[in-house]
């Protein structure tokens, strides 16, 4: 099959959506080198796909055995469709950042009141680690990720913690990124500890609002990369 996208890796994990969505897969993937036949791109297109495809829980890699398709109920809530949006340039970013606000403000809420004592650990363990790595970038960008997704989880809502991961794994690398810029790592903690105590005392309402709030940020710095990549 010939892709006419302009983007040769996001045509790739659109048709890739597409086959699994019709049954083509089993469980174990051809090889890297099959799979770059069978859509007509170079290696170096399906190793970046397969790593986005991963990012996101489609698929896993297991070291020595090759590439399996995750089950169904471990693969994130998208479709070939949706993946166009958010697999795309820095122009969608702005849409992705308010679509997390939203949802992420929800699962704070629903985390102040439905948090279990594993949750918490969860939490904690992840502010813990970042408060350890304030001086690594890539470490404390890894351990935020957990926190959100520890928070999500709190929620008790396999829905809104699927699109919670969806959205912060379709942008990841801008993220790691994003934690480069002075002072910015150190103002997203102290966001991070509010938002936790927060949860823990039970205070849904302000949880959510810091959460709302913590993802302005993110937003106005796409909002002016949007800029430069306009110019």
């Amino acid at each position: 099959m010939k892709l006419k996208r302009t983007s040769l890796v996001e045509g790739v994990i659109n048709a890739f959506i597409k086959d699994v969505e019709n049954g083509l897969y089993e469980e174990k993937l051809p090889s890297q080198k099959d799979l770059a036949n069978h859509y007509q791109v170079s290696l170096i297109v399906i190793r970046e796909a397969l790593s986005k495809l991963s990012a996101i829980g489609m698929i896993r890699f297991q070291q020595g055995k090759g590439t399996f398709l995750n089950k169904s109920e471990e693969r994130p809530l998208v479709s070939s469709e949706f993946s166009s949006l958010i697999f795309h340039d820095v122009k969608n970013l702005r849409a992705i950042v308010e679509a997390r606000q939203i949802i992420e403000r929800e699962t704070s809420s629903l985390a102040a009141i439905r948090k279990t004592d594993q949750d918490i650990l969860n939490m904690e363990e992840a502010i813990e680690m970042m408060k350890k790595n304030l001086n690594d970038n890539e470490t404390f960008a890894f351990w935020d990720l957990k926190f959100h997704n520890a928070v999500a989880q709190a929620s008790n809502n396999p829905v809104l913690h699927k699109l919670t991961m969806l959205l912060i794994d379709s942008y990841q690398t801008e993220v790691s990124k994003f934690f480069q810029l002075p002072g910015v790592i150190e103002k997203v903690f102290t966001e991070h500890e509010d938002i936790y105590k927060n949860i823990l005392e039970g205070n849904s309402e302000e949880a959510s609002l810091i959460m709302y709030s913590h993802l302005e940020l993110p937003e106005k710095i796409f909002l002016a990369k949007m800029a430069e990549s306009e110019n």
